[in-house]
């Protein structure tokens, strides 16, 4: 049946899908159901951060369709979700102040996000084409994933702490931290009365699917699993073009829409776990594995490498070994890299690590590739 269309023809309508799917491809998803959960799974724990969401993804989608972009992928969310990114990591995000200057910002950067996000787009679809004129059927492609996100967000804040305004907070000065000797690690000091439990590893597992989008709350992230899992497409049924059953599955859209394999909530659960169970076994920081920071990349590394291409026990395997790679590797070196110059990683360890692992399936015959995606066919 193949990858859905989302453009109706109604303004309504489309308004309603480049909304919604704009939301919900922020974890790779095209369902306006998750996107409607994951929107008052923000709400509810922010408005502004809410309010946020909407305004910026409305912003990229506007700014693709006011430059000529395919009016489908408009409508699919794909310019939806990396400017929700770039507006909530600034105005509503942790990093910086929320005033008027970083709400331009904002908005600037959900702007140019768009532009960029066709950039990553057309890269890394042809730079890994063997054949541009085969068709998605018989080419390679890399998603771009959140990369025009992330390289237009970084840039953005490395720029603004040259601005003569009152954007980034001051950091307070004390005693230098004692650190674990051979380690850049400080000595761990946990809060009063606190030990890991199950309660609480579940609260900082819900917290690290939640943070996805900035957000520290636990509801929000039982918001964001409820959502996915009820990944419907909700497609409109357009006469001589699709005939799509309800039902239809955005998570196993790539490779078999009636799949009864709902779990992109479990696959984002799961990868949340295994950042926070290696984090506490890495003696991180006991803060920021109870607040869901070493969470919310292998959410997105598990629902790519499980979404993007079939889902057998090789894939998921190899989705796992992924999901501890970033955990191990990839995002404490980049933390330790961006730390330097004071900006946060990010989905950066996501994004290179879903990058390397989907161009290796090109070499491994077990692993089936998707459509398109890693391995012609």
């Amino acid at each position: 049946m193949g990858i859905p269309t989302f453009t109706s023809g109604d303004p309504l309508l489309d308004s309603f899908y480049i909304l919604f799917n704009g939301i919900s491809q922020v974890p790779l998803i095209a369902s306006p159901v998750t996107g409607i959960l994951i929107l008052a799974g923000v709400l509810l724990a922010s408005r502004k951060a809410g309010l946020m969401m909407v305004a910026a993804g409305l912003i990229g989608a506007g700014i693709g369709i006011i430059l000529g972009a395919d009016i489908g992928l408009v409508t699919f969310g794909l310019f939806g979700y990396n400017s929700i990114l770039t507006g909530m990591a600034f105005w509503s995000g942790p990093f910086v102040k929320a005033n008027r200057v970083t709400l331009s910002i904002s908005i600037f950067g959900a702007v140019i996000t768009a532009v960029v996000w066709m950039t990553f787009a057309h890269l890394m679809g042809d730079m890994f084409s063997p054949d541009l004129q085969g068709g998605i059927a018989n080419s390679v492609a890399i998603p771009g994933f959140t990369s025009s996100f992330i390289f237009t967000t970084w840039a953005m804040m490395y720029a603004s702490k040259r601005y003569g305004y009152d954007v980034w907070p001051e950091i307070p000065k004390s005693a230098k931290e004692d650190n674990i000797p051979g380690s850049d690690n400080p000595l761990q000091i946990k809060p009063e009365n606190f030990k890991w439990t199950a309660k609480e590893f579940i609260i900082a597992t819900f917290k690290g699917v939640s943070q996805v989008t900035f957000v520290e709350n636990w509801k929000t992230g039982v918001f964001w699993v409820v959502g996915l899992t009820l990944a419907f497409e909700l497609a409109p049924l357009i006469s001589g073009v699709q005939d799509r059953p309800w039902f239809t599955n955005a998570f196993t859209s790539q490779w078999n829409e009636y799949s009864p394999l709902y779990l992109a909530g479990l696959m984002a659960f799961i990868g949340s776990a295994i950042g926070a169970a290696l984090s506490i076994l890495m003696k991180l920081p006991t803060q920021e594995t109870r607040i869901g920071l070493h969470g919310f990349n292998q959410v997105l590394v598990m629902i790519a490498l499980t979404s993007f291409i079939p889902f057998t026990w090789q894939s998921f395997l190899m989705a796992v070994l992924a999901t501890v790679a970033c955990s191990v590797v990839v995002m404490p070196a980049l933390q330790r890299f961006f730390g330097q110059w004071g900006l946060p990683a990010l989905t950066g360890p996501f994004v290179f690590t879903a990058w390397v692992w989907l161009i290796a399936i090109y070499g491994f015959s077990n692993i089936p590739a998707g459509i398109g995606w890693s391995r012609p066919g």
